[in-house]
């Protein structure tokens, strides 16, 4: 991890990180990480006001949260996907491709990643905005001039039973 930027604290865990320590340790043992990872629905509060929430202050515009994630059965037989997520000012869509995340040290599949997209408004009205993160939550802030088609939040969960 980026733990000092000379400073003070950085936290910017990596893929592996976030999987193997973080949202691990928070499955099998109920690992408090509540300093510096908050438990939230993200559903229950609009994109801009999650920083808020957050237990670490950043001016990097990158915040990390524990949620539920919800499922819900896909047309497949077998397999589930990851349902919205609605919020009074509209709705967080799962977009792209789901991308695998490796163990650094083993190679091994170890989770995956899926990119959330905010959509401010409902139905055919709704407009894609510029938040971006894992389910660890890591919400990030695009700027205001970036280009609309990065995801605006990741959602990550692990492949372990």
């Amino acid at each position: 991890m980026d733990n000092f930027n000379g400073m003070g604290y950085r936290f910017h865990p990596t893929e592996d990180e976030i999987i193997n320590h973080f949202l691990e340790s928070k499955m099998k043992c109920g690992t408090d990480f509540s300093a510096v990872i908050k438990e939230i629905d993200i559903s229950n509060f609009e994109p801009w006001e999650l920083p808020d929430h957050s237990p670490l202050s950043s001016d990097d515009q990158e915040w990390y949260f524990f949620s539920t994630i919800a499922y819900k059965p896909s047309n497949k037989s077998t397999s589930k996907r990851v349902v919205e997520r609605t919020t009074r000012a509209g709705f967080w869509k799962v977009t792209g491709k789901d991308r695998e995340i490796y163990d650094d040290n083993s190679g091994q599949l170890i989770g995956k990643r899926k990119a959330l997209v905010f959509y401010q408004g409902h139905g055919s009205n709704a407009v894609k905005t510029n938040w971006n993160p894992y389910v660890l939550c890591r919400l990030r802030r695009k700027s205001d001039d970036a280009e609309d088609d990065q995801p605006s939040s990741r959602l990550a969960s692990t492949s372990r039973h």
